[in-house]
């Protein structure tokens, strides 16, 4: 497996990692308003609220076809028995400015279609739904971002703030998790808040690479962000079986792209930080 700037990665011993998602009740909700941006449609707007009991968390479309939606987040967020719901918002189907605020947001059952425990990541798959408008963009390998790469994580912070902040990639380490296998896990400058968890790390141009899982104290005196790798993220759509669904998803996106033509969308309410520590 070729990671790039990173070697083979420096390997840890197990680590213990902040994965608690805090229960709080709403939606995503208001922060200040900011004008969207071409990227957002790959970025803010595949973000969804992630519920399980009284947990919760962020999540990621990935794939969306008639009939079968993928949403990748952290493993944590859907552990344990009963069904998630996946919360979508208007600004995920690009009506914010159109109709009715009544009846938002909707949440759908949903099922896990996979999931790897040691990498911290699974996938929802949503039956229910038509094709959704805005998909994030997979890494199309499972090289990883060099050291020193600019990153954008976006998460629903606290289950009420859709925000986005930038940092950089300090390395990309091997864990063992709670007794499981080693995986790879991106290491940045920037520590995510509650309820980011299971939330899409981007490349400046909207490439996904990683999903968060928490934080640690992996060098003295400073915390760090961790996130699941993009090799993590394409192995368990192997492992399950759901590159086709991925692969038709791109197709059909490719297309609609082509005919699309630009239109004028009212603001994504979001909160950004444009900081990079």
């Amino acid at each position: 497996m070729k990671r790039n700037g990173a070697g083979s990665g420096p390997r840890r011993g197990p680590v213990v990692l902040w994965i608690t998602v805090l229960a709080i009740a709403g939606g995503a909700g208001p922060g200040p308003d900011d004008r969207p941006r071409p990227e957002d449609d790959g970025t803010f707007r595949p973000t969804v609220l992630i519920r399980k009991g009284s947990a919760q968390g962020s999540g990621t479309v990935i794939a969306s076809v008639k009939g079968e939606t993928l949403v990748l987040t952290a493993a944590h967020v859907v552990k344990g028995r009963g069904r998630p719901l996946v919360e979508l918002h208007r600004y995920n189907l690009g009506v914010e400015g159109i109709g009715p605020r009544e009846g938002w947001p909707v949440a759908i059952e949903a099922e896990v279609a996979g999931a790897d425990e040691a990498a911290d990541i699974a996938i929802l798959r949503v039956r229910r739904l038509p094709a959704l408008p805005y998909v994030a963009r997979l890494a199309a390998s499972d090289d990883e971002p060099a050291r020193g790469t600019l990153v954008t994580s976006v998460g629903i912070d606290l289950g009420t703030h859709l925000s986005s902040w930038q940092a950089r990639v300090v390395e990309v380490a091997w864990f063992e998790m709670d007794g499981g296998a080693e995986r790879p896990f991106l290491i940045t400058t920037k520590t995510p808040e509650f309820g980011r968890s299971g939330g899409g790390l981007f490349l400046e141009d909207g490439t996904l690479v990683g999903v968060c899982i928490g934080r640690a104290h992996l060098y003295e005196r400073q915390r760090s962000g961790i996130f699941a790798s993009a090799a993590s993220i394409r192995q368990l759509l192997r492992d399950a079986e759901l590159d086709a669904a991925v692969v038709r998803s791109e197709a059909r996106h490719r297309a609609l792209t082509r005919r699309a033509r630009p239109t004028d969308r009212a603001p994504i309410v979001t909160t950004r930080s444009r900081s990079t520590p």
